[in-house]
């Protein structure tokens, strides 16, 4: 089985969907990850390029998940600058391969690199995969106008997943884990788990 991710940043896949990778990759998936923002200058004062790049780094080394990151072009500041044209869609096309299933964001999340990285990847993604799900997931998921439909369990997985959530600490502290784990915890209740992930279907094969 084949997957592959489109998420915009590094962390979003840790955040979103990591413990449900886990899960495939357990059972022999393959799992590519495409990020669409690459690490460039940060607003945090915590955070710099260098460090996101060595936090990616070491949560691939552990994930083993395949990474491609899209060579972002950038604003004279070295703020990213992802926009839907024509030269975008030609360069990002070349990182998605034919896969069982993608898994985008939300195309009614509330940042917008997020809903930039759905417009560019689904149609791309439509004669490609075979399924097509966007993430649900904290703290993106508060505004969505969206609603989940499919509850995956990542009991077994879930240690795995904050081992992901650790590596990005100039982001991801012990407050928003907590949240993360909270919200895993409030959707297994909907299949009488410990953990689970939620995503939406926006694509099934028949």
């Amino acid at each position: 089985m084949k997957i592959v991710v489109v998420s915009a940043h590094p962390d979003d896949l840790e955040m979103s969907c990591s413990g449900y990778l886990f899960k495939l990759q357990e059972q022999g998936a393959h799992i590519t990850s495409v990020i669409t923002i690459k690490p460039s200058a940060e607003v945090r004062n915590n955070r710099s390029q260098s460090q996101v790049e060595s936090e990616l780094e070491a949560s691939y080394n552990l994930s083993k998940f395949d990474l491609r990151v899209f060579d972002t072009p950038l604003h004279a500041n070295g703020r990213p600058n992802l926009v839907a044209d024509n030269n975008t869609m030609t360069q990002l096309s070349k990182l998605l391969d034919r896969c069982d299933l993608a898994i985008v964001p939300c195309a009614t999340d509330y940042h917008q690199d997020h809903r930039s990285t759905f417009q560019l990847s689904y149609p791309l993604l439509l004669n490609r995969a075979r399924e097509i799900w966007s993430t649900h997931s904290v703290p993106y998921c508060y505004y969505n106008q969206a609603h989940s439909d499919i509850t995956a369990d990542i009991s077994t997985q879930w240690t795995k997943k904050k081992q992901l959530l650790d590596c990005y600490s100039s982001y991801i502290d012990q407050s928003l884990v907590q949240k993360i784990e909270q919200s895993n915890q409030y959707w297994a209740g909907r299949i009488n788990t410990q953990y689970a992930e939620q995503f939406q279907t926006v694509t099934r094969s028949v």
